[in-house]
């Protein structure tokens, strides 16, 4: 770990990655290895009111994905951001990152780096925000006060992550 991460969380056997396995969640000023980067997410502001995307699949959630063949974390975020909820951002500050570790032995048809992983999140501000239509992956978009985003799911499962993210962005 280097001086400049501070672990907020530690869970164990998340449901959705193979078993058994470990996740930490991090603060952090320096990126971890780019090639093992696997998605990128943005916790974007439009002063203190937060950008979230309504997930088909999982509901509101943080606009963010998979990084592309070639492509680099911080511009899988921007097209993310873009792509799920019609924003463009000013300038993407890292945050921190969720490393996702299995514990056990490599699954077949596993398509991530291993045993490491990393999911990372920048914050930045909302530059402009165009009307946004459906598409088969969102079904829209809103900005939530702070007071709205603390009850949402994502913001209270990560709720450290979320403030320090909203102290940078308006402080």
């Amino acid at each position: 770990m280097h001086e400049t991460e501070n672990v907020l969380r530690v869970e164990h056997n998340l449901a959705w990655l193979p078993q058994p396995n470990e996740s930490q969640l991090l603060l952090a000023s320096d990126l971890p290895p780019p090639e093992l980067v696997t998605t990128a997410f943005a916790v974007a502001f439009a002063g203190d009111r937060l950008l979230m995307t309504n997930l088909r699949s999982r509901g509101w959630d943080l606009p963010g994905g998979h990084v592309e063949l070639g492509e680099q974390p911080e511009e899988t975020g921007r097209r993310e951001v873009q792509e799920e909820a019609g924003a463009t951002l000013g300038a993407l500050h890292l945050l921190g990152y969720q490393r996702l570790r299995l514990l056990g032995p490599q699954p077949q048809e596993y398509r991530y780096p291993y045993p490491d992983c990393y999911q990372v999140f920048y914050w930045a501000q909302v530059e402009s925000l165009k009307d946004f239509f459906p598409t088969a992956e969102t079904e829209g978009c809103a900005l939530f006060t702070p007071l709205e985003a603390r009850a949402l799911s994502w913001v209270q499962r990560r709720r450290e992550l979320f403030e320090a993210a909203l102290k940078m962005a308006t402080g």
